[in-house]
């Protein structure tokens, strides 16, 4: 994907930097003096920014998930930095993975700012267009506020550019873009506030994105309402066009039912005529004279009286023609006061919108065109209405011609030359009308062809309107889905932290319980030690009464015997017993003093110390008593029961130890692993 946005980028800046050169090499031959044409290319490269700047947005939000992730890795690289649990070879692939991602993004950072760069040409060289041509129409102020808009959007775009060029630069990197000592051990890192605190600004400044793109759709959605709301009045002005042309339609009907039914009335006239013309004939066989000198001039009269039937029905044409002409003049009216109607609304549309004014200027000239078309209709028909007078006043001379002829049959060959011309221009007179009614026909083909633009045109808006909503549903949508990974982010933010402190308190809650075992384990030891002390003086003060009385009876009754030699060896079998007895309280207060430190040795030593310790100390107290045991071989034959009793009491005492100890590194081995 981001392959596909470099290659895109690529072509969009071509395709910028050849507008830009054809545009300024043509511009002065081109459009300095067509307004029309300059609308065309400001318009064309108004869009083209806007969708390049669009694209430019998007871009930057991609580039803002790459950077998240590649702040991700650095962090997955610091973690196992400080872990000496992984493998070097892990590093490694982390670290290349890094690199790579590094690199790329600056790559794709450097491409989007030379993007941004060939826009802001673009637009410098727009605006100094504009400037050029301000003084010439008023919509040029439109353009300057999308001017300043796009200014104002590629200005937001550099900056946050720079921003992930400088997040970039502090991600840790060598300047070759490698990562800098792959085969020395990584250093530790403290910086994890920082860290955070750069998320934290992250997320803030995608916050700030998403408000502006509230803010662009809020826009787009009154742009949107102010299309409708022009489609609407362009709508209204199309209806009543057809309404216009639907009026139109209906008289020319009512105009041809008319024709139709003069032409029967015709029709009838020329029956009745030729009833007449049989009665003339009748009357005129009676004439026996004049019947063979005037049978010339009865059949040029019967070519005259077809003539005046023709007239009689041009004649009753050119009054429909007359009455048509009327109803023509009223929808001319009518069409003027539309037409004014339709100017104010088009001089309205033209201030709200500077695209429709293009179409607006073609229905302008179609509307001229049908003026000037409605009043070469009226000439001629002012033309129509001088040639059925001049008509009419040819067939009052026609007939006062034919009263003359039949008065004076003497002067019919002079007359009959001149009813051939007049005849003849009534011919050349009925192949003008016919021309002129032609002409009507094709005013109202034209008037057809204008209505059925129209309607092309109003098609065509509805189609800007449909993609105008997609473009707005699709803003919509990246708008959702970016307020959804915001809430997904500040979800996963509140449950780290809340772990976070979880932990803290699990952490304080377990040191507090090992200071509180430690101090009870502490008196504990110290009771039974004095116990242990105790019960091993009072023994010892036991056991030397008992050796002194021994001593003393062995005495007397040895004295006599004169064996000298044995009590000076129960002498020293009585000191040597007396040294075991201490050494035995010795070494008991050595094993309590073992048993002592290895409860205040750290919990990471293992549970075979405390156990061989136990042991030892076991093993010294047996050691002791297997001591004191030889020493008093000469009560072996008096069996005495205190003396066993206090040496199991001393063994029970040290194995209570022992056991206590074990408990207690037990324990504290449990607490570090739940931990």
């Amino acid at each position: 994907m981001d392959e596909y946005a470099a290659q895109n980028a690529d072509a969009s800046d071509a395709e910028l930097g050849e507008i830009h050169a054809h545009e300024g090499v043509t511009f002065d031959s081109k459009y300095m003096g067509e307004t029309e044409s300059f609308d065309k290319y400001a318009i064309e490269v108004l869009t083209r920014v806007d969708l390049d700047l669009a694209y430019s947005s998007e871009k930057l939000v991609n580039l803002d998930k790459l950077l998240m992730h590649v702040l991700a890795c650095e962090n997955d690289l610091e973690a196992m930095s400080l872990d000496n649990g992984h493998s070097s070879v892990n590093l490694i692939e982390k670290a290349l993975v890094f690199d790579f991602l590094s690199g790329f993004l600056d790559s794709e950072v450097e491409v989007l700012n030379d993007f941004m760069v060939a826009l802001h040409r673009v637009l410098v060289d727009t605006r100094e267009k504009v400037d050029a041509f301000g003084y010439m129409r008023e919509e040029f102020i439109v353009m300057e506020d999308k001017l300043n808009d796009s200014e104002e959007l590629l200005k937001w775009s550099q900056e946050q550019v720079l921003e992930i060029r400088k997040y970039d630069e502090g991600t840790g990197l060598s300047g070759n873009g490698g990562f800098a000592g792959m085969d020395e051990q990584p250093k530790l890192h403290t910086d994890t506030v920082e860290q955070k605190r750069h998320i934290l600004r992250m997320l803030e400044k995608s916050l700030g994105r998403e408000l502006y793109l509230e803010k662009k759709l809020s826009e787009f959605k009154q742009n949107e309402e102010d299309l409708k709301l022009k489609l609407h009045l362009t709508e209204q002005v199309a209806f009543c066009m057809e309404e216009a042309a639907e009026v139109v339609w209906g008289r020319f009907l009512e105009a041809e039912n008319t024709s139709e039914v003069l032409m029967g009335i015709s029709k009838e006239m020329v029956g009745r005529l030729q009833i007449n013309q049989f009665n003339k004939n009748g009357s005129m066989k009676q004439e026996d004279e004049a019947k063979w000198k005037l049978l010339d001039c009865m059949e040029q009269l019967k070519g005259r009286e077809n003539a005046m039937r023709k007239l009689e029905m041009r004649i009753g044409e050119l009054i429909t023609d007359n009455f048509e002409v009327g109803a023509l003049r009223e929808k001319v009216k009518l069409l003027e006061e539309k037409l004014k109607e339709s100017d104010s609304r088009i001089k309205s549309a033209n201030k709200s919108n500077e695209e429709k004014e293009e179409q607006l200027r073609q229905m302008e000239s179609i509307i001229e065109s049908m003026k000037e078309d409605i009043d070469i209709v009226e000439s001629r028909a002012e033309s129509a209405e001088a040639k059925i007078t001049q008509l009419t006043e040819t067939n009052m001379e026609l007939n006062e011609d034919l009263s003359f002829h039949r008065s004076t049959n003497e002067s019919n060959a002079k007359k009959l030359s001149l009813v051939e011309k007049q005849l003849r221009e009534l011919e050349i007179q009925q192949q003008h009308a016919k021309a002129s009614s032609e002409a009507s026909q094709e005013q109202q083909n034209m008037l057809y062809s204008a209505i059925w633009d129209m309607e092309i045109l109003i098609e065509e808006l509805k189609s800007k309107v449909s993609k105008a909503e997609v473009k707005t549903e699709n803003a919509e949508e990246q708008c959702i889905i970016l307020s959804e990974n915001n809430i997904e982010l500040t979800k996963e933010v509140t449950f780290m932290r809340t772990e976070i402190e979880r932990l803290e308190t699990a952490l304080e809650q377990a040191s507090d319980i090992k200071v509180a075992s430690a101090k009870d384990i502490n008196v504990k030891t110290n009771v039974i030690m004095d116990m242990v002390l105790s019960s091993l003086a009072d023994a010892n003060k036991i056991l030397v009464a008992k050796l002194k009385k021994s001593e003393r009876s062995t005495s007397d009754s040895l004295h006599e015997e004169g064996i000298g030699d044995d009590v000076s060896c129960l002498s020293s079998k009585t000191g040597a017993t007396n040294g075991s007895c201490g050494e035995a309280s010795e070494a008991v207060r050595e094993s309590s003093s073992r048993n002592f430190k290895a409860r205040e040795s750290p919990k990471d030593a293992p549970v075979f110390e405390s156990e061989v310790g136990s042991s030892g100390t076991t093993n010294g107290a047996t050691d002791a008593v297997q001591k004191l045991e030889p020493e008093s071989e000469f009560e072996a034959r008096k069996p005495n029961v205190t003396n066993r009793f206090l040496v199991y009491l001393a063994i029970i005492v040290l194995l209570l130890s022992s056991l206590a100890s074990y408990i207690f590194n037990e324990k504290s081995i449990l607490s570090g692993v739940d931990i």
